[in-house]
């Protein structure tokens, strides 16, 4: 089953782009999310960095409106990032580090740090990478585009709040 959401997803997602005019190659790699869903990375490769876009916005957008279509079609929840040129595969590895560099700053200092405002996908990437740290937590704050990743080190029973 899973190879035929495979084939399907090649399929829109390469339809969607030559509609669009663009010579591109996609390659569908199937996997499972942390639910046991369905879940899949779909690369592309093309020389169109129009589709990338300022900051990732029309990849972010092209991601959303990729996601839209399959859901209708395939009639599963799916979970699906869409990747170009490496551009999100990137963008992963330098929100790590962010991410790395603040809680190592949270756990020294024994403050919470706040993260610049990012898009959802970015405050996601930062909250699953650091998810793994058993000494912090995270939140999301804020409204809109001004919307941030807080960074707490955990506290033990008993332990004061630090000013």
């Amino acid at each position: 089953m899973e190879q035929t959401h495979a084939e399907t997803i090649k399929e829109v997602v390469q339809g969607l782009l030559e509609k669009m005019g663009c010579k591109t190659s996609v390659e569908v790699a199937p996997e499972r999310d942390q639910n046991d869903a369905f879940a899949c990375m779909i690369r592309i490769d093309t020389d169109q960095n129009l589709l990338i876009g300022q900051y990732g916005v029309n990849l972010a957008a092209l991601q959303h409106l990729v996601r839209v279509i399959l859901r209708k079609k395939i009639g599963v929840p799916l979970s699906i990032v869409v990747d170009i040129n490496d551009y999100f595969s990137q963008k992963r590895a330098i929100l790590e580090q962010e991410a790395e560099r603040a809680s190592l700053l949270v756990l020294r200092d024994k403050l919470p740090v706040t993260l610049r405002p990012m898009p959802a996908y970015e405050r996601k990437v930062v909250h699953t990478f650091l998810s793994l740290n058993k000494e912090i937590t995270t939140e999301s704050a804020g409204k809109g585009d001004e919307r941030r990743v807080i960074i707490r080190p955990k506290l033990s029973e008993g332990e004061p709040l630090a000013a």
